[in-house]
């Protein structure tokens, strides 16, 4: 057997600037996620956990910490509390990093379906860890990636509604997901201001661009051109676009704040 991958790196080269991932296919039809790294490339199964294992026989860890809590909760007393201990929040970590890796390259690959689920896996993951960890060195450790996996879901979400062109779905789903970061910034005891926050950094810039961009109602284009007419003096103009505005239905008018 022939273990030498050269001929593969070589095919596909090592961009240390850009993220390159691609699905493939393997010899048994099965599909995969490869992900090109320095030196050598990283395969991700596309159902269950990433690295294909089952671990103590479930679908994943987070499966199966989920079902330890559930019977912890109906066999034990409230006052004995579950708790995780440091060398399980770390395999927890090791899982979550997986499913970080797959989300990225899911979306880098456009399914953003894909990308709802894994980070929605790596939330939870969090979630559980924050909960019932012992230390809370391990909640910290945690916490300073739950950020990064809120603002890719919200990605994720906005992008699905767009596939359909509905700006306005899009929009909601970027406020929601700026709203979520900063209840999590309330809790967090970090140094990290909202400011210094590149997530929402990027959520607040792409809500601004997709107002901006986003196709206007009937109502909102007359609104617009009503402000141009009075900036200009044009009251003749003006007087007939008012006129205009007041023959719609108030049902249709827009969610969101002309000018924005």
């Amino acid at each position: 057997m022939d273990y030498d991958i050269g001929d593969l790196l070589s095919a596909w080269q090592f961009d240390p600037e850009e993220f390159h991932a691609r699905q493939i296919k393997s010899k048994d039809g099965v599909e995969k996620i490869q992900i090109r790294i320095d030196m050598g490339i990283l395969q991700l199964e596309m159902q269950g956990r990433p690295d294909g294992q089952q671990p103590h026989g479930h679908n994943s860890l987070l499966d199966y910490y989920e079902d330890m809590l559930q019977n912890h909760q109906q066999k034990c007393d409230a006052e004995e509390h579950f708790s995780l201990e440091g060398e399980e929040c770390e395999d927890l970590f090791q899982e979550a990093w997986q499913y970080y890796h797959r989300y990225l390259s899911l979306f880098y690959l456009e399914d953003y379906t894909g990308v709802v689920q894994d980070t929605e896996h790596t939330l939870k993951i969090f979630a559980l860890v924050q909960q019932y960890a012992h230390s809370d060195d391990d909640k910290w450790y945690f916490e300073q990636y739950y950020p990064h996996a809120a603002m890719m879901q919200t990605r994720a979400r906005a992008m699905l509604a767009l596939e359909d062109d509905h700006y306005q779905t899009a929009l909601e789903e970027i406020e929601k997901g700026i709203s979520r970061i900063e209840r999590f910034l309330e809790d967090w005891e970090g140094e990290t201001l909202e400011e210094d926050l590149p997530e929402l950094t990027f959520l607040h810039d792409w809500y601004e661009e997709l107002e901006r961009e986003r196709p206007l109602s009937q109502r909102e284009q007359l609104e617009r051109d009503l402000r141009t007419a009075v900036e200009s003096e044009n009251f003749e103009e003006a007087a007939r676009l008012r006129d205009k505005i007041k023959t719609i239905r108030p049902g249709n008018r827009p969610m969101f704040r002309p000018g924005r």
